[in-house]
């Protein structure tokens, strides 16, 4: 059974990485990155170091600078691929999907040896089953740089909870600060939980640690701060401060902060329920054990912070596209750090959840389930576009026809219409999709077998202190209290 639980995983993995490849999808606002990278070039070589095409005012697209208003997640590497001798969209798109495919592959490897080093091995078949009933099974084979984000995060998480290398946890910093300008006191919060972890399980110092962390996150911060310098003339965008880019009131704000997490068409626990019950179920496995709990109050007010953000955000879920896309990046750190921290606690519960055989399959029919409309995306990308053509005339951005007009049409969108997830299972129907579904479902239902018998193989037996497998939280109190 271990056996062939293991084969469908691998299975199912390598078709993944091959359809992920052979299928490339431009999709997003790419074009548009691309070109603010040649913008860009322009301004340094025309020596404009401030302030470059700077107009002050939302063009029709909503930016005020050709430069536009992304974050430097995949300009530094398309600039990197132009320096490089990559010539035209076509090779500079195609560089973008692969980054796709790597950071998604990477996430999982640096899963599985952030999990393997803090004695809760076990746990890669919950880490790879979320990946596999993630919304990132179509993004890893777009430029979209939703992908990139995840294997950056990730990335970080696992350098702090391993812990790897100074040099490299200043490193991971520098790439998790590029993934978003909003994202630095997350990285600040996730990062000294990650190291404190760490120094819990290892006894070594994590004060080098915290000071290349520091360093790389300044640096990082740094360089997208004169980035902004030459597309704005200043460190900070503007973008925060535009009325017509936010949601107003805090009855509206509340509202999208709710949508972010269940809205039928964005909610986080809609499209991707495997990741998010699994967080919250270590978090409350925390605050009602005998276990310290501020790792878990660390997560869930990082939690509560992105949440709030994307709800003031005039698009919480970064539509035009399939499900909570803004939020998409944090899942699997998120996910990984709550194994890491909370895995011990948790075994118990999983374990007499799992020992029935019904139970195992109940829950593999529940993320399939919920998982489905991934696949069909997948396979039909464009079916989700009827979505968006519910409302007609279709919601017009604040910018061009009104914030008040804007924000009823979302709310129609987000609660009231046909939900998304329905246009994304066409692509189920097709050949493809037939397939991909039957490779998920057997690797789904490995990854639960393999699970099971992990977790079950030393039944009512707690690791003694010191050992590879000691719950790193148990007595986590006096380091918190050190730093």
């Amino acid at each position: 059974m271990r056996l062939a639980a293991l084969i469908a995983v691998a299975t199912a993995s390598v078709f993944l990485v091959v359809a992920w490849i052979a299928m490339p999808w431009v999709s997003g606002d790419t074009p548009f990155v691309l070109d603010g990278s040649n913008a860009f070039l322009n301004c340094l070589h025309n020596h404009d170091y401030s302030a470059c095409g700077y107009t002050g005012k939302l063009n029709y697209w909503g930016l005020m600078t050709s430069v536009g208003d992304w974050p430097l997640l995949q300009h530094v590497p398309d600039l990197l691929s132009i320096g490089l001798g990559a010539d035209g969209h076509a090779a500079r798109t195609r560089i973008l999907e692969l980054l796709s495919v790597a950071a998604v592959v990477g996430a999982v490897v640096l899963a599985w040896i952030a999990l393997n080093r803090s004695g809760q091995r076990a746990w890669f078949w919950a880490f790879m089953a979320v990946v596999l009933s993630s919304p990132l099974v179509w993004y890893a084979r777009t430029t979209a740089g939703e992908a990139l984000a995840t294997g950056l995060l990730v990335a970080f998480v696992a350098a702090t909870v391993i812990p790897a290398h100074p040099a490299l946890v200043g490193l991971a910093a520098i790439g998790a600060a590029w993934t978003k300008e909003t994202s630095y006191p997350f990285l600040v919060a996730l990062g000294i939980v990650g190291l404190v972890l760490a120094r819990r399980r290892t006894g070594t110092s994590i004060r080098p640690h915290l000071i290349w962390g520091a360093a790389g996150l300044a640096l990082g911060i740094l360089a997208a701060s004169l980035f902004n310098v030459v597309r704005y003339g200043k460190v900070v965008s503007p973008n925060f401060f535009e009325s017509e880019l936010h949601t107003p009131g805090v009855a509206r704000k509340l509202e999208y902060a709710v949508g972010v997490l269940v809205s039928p068409s964005g909610g986080m626990f809609v499209f991707w329920p495997a990741a998010s019950v699994l967080v919250l179920v270590a978090c409350i496995v925390a605050l009602r054990g005998r276990v310290d709990a501020r790792p878990a109050l660390v997560i869930l007010a990082v939690i509560l912070g992105l949440t709030l953000g994307f709800a003031s955000w005039w698009t919480p879920f970064g539509w035009s596209a399939i499900g909570p896309r803004l939020a998409l990046p944090w899942g699997l750190p998120l996910v990984l750090l709550a194994l890491v921290a909370y895995g011990g606690a948790m075994r118990p519960f999983a374990v007499r959840l799992l020992v029935s055989p019904w139970s195992v399959l109940a829950i593999f029919a529940v993320v399939l389930t919920f998982s489905l409309p991934n696949i069909g995306t997948m396979w039909r990308p464009n079916a989700t576009g009827a979505f968006f053509q519910q409302q007609q005339p279709p919601c017009d951005a604040p910018w061009r026809g009104g914030v008040e007009k804007w924000n009823r049409c979302q709310h129609e969108q987000m609660w009231f219409d046909r939900p998304m997830p329905l246009y994304g299972l066409h692509g189920v129907k097709s050949p493809g999709g037939a397939v991909t579904t039957g490779f998920i479902a057997a690797a789904l239902l490995g990854c639960l077998v393999l699970l099971r018998a992990e977790l079950a193989a030393a039944p009512g037996k707690r690791p003694k202190s010191g050992s590879k497998d000691a719950d790193p939280v148990s007595a986590l109190a006096p380091v918190f209290d050190d730093l």
